[in-house]
């Protein structure tokens, strides 16, 4: 089953190693475009399971979530907002001169 996640926010962030992470608010939470399992510990406190990741969710007294996740071989870190790129930008100016 689904936890009540009445105040999760809605999100949508990316994991280090290409990990993509959805939730709409309320839940539920997909990663990788596949639904994850969410447990609730508190109304501050989440935790979403799916695709061999485990992210923690914490919602901050402002509402803002703080998604942090671990993965396979202990591999782990925090989930950021990409920045909104209408287009790629050209490899030619994405590899650093020099």
């Amino acid at each position: 089953g689904t936890a009540q996640a009445a105040n999760l926010p809605a999100f949508e962030l990316t994991c280090p190693g290409d990990i993509a992470v959805r939730a709409a608010a309320g839940g539920p939470v997909q990663i990788n475009d596949r639904q994850a399992v969410l447990s609730k510990f508190s109304e501050q406190y989440y935790e979403a399971k799916g695709q061999g990741v485990t992210l923690s969710i914490s919602i901050a007294a402002d509402g803002s979530p703080t998604v942090t996740y671990t993965g396979k071989q202990g591999a782990n870190g925090i989930c950021e907002k990409q920045e909104e790129n209408t287009e790629p930008a050209p490899a030619s100016e994405a590899e650093p001169q020099g």
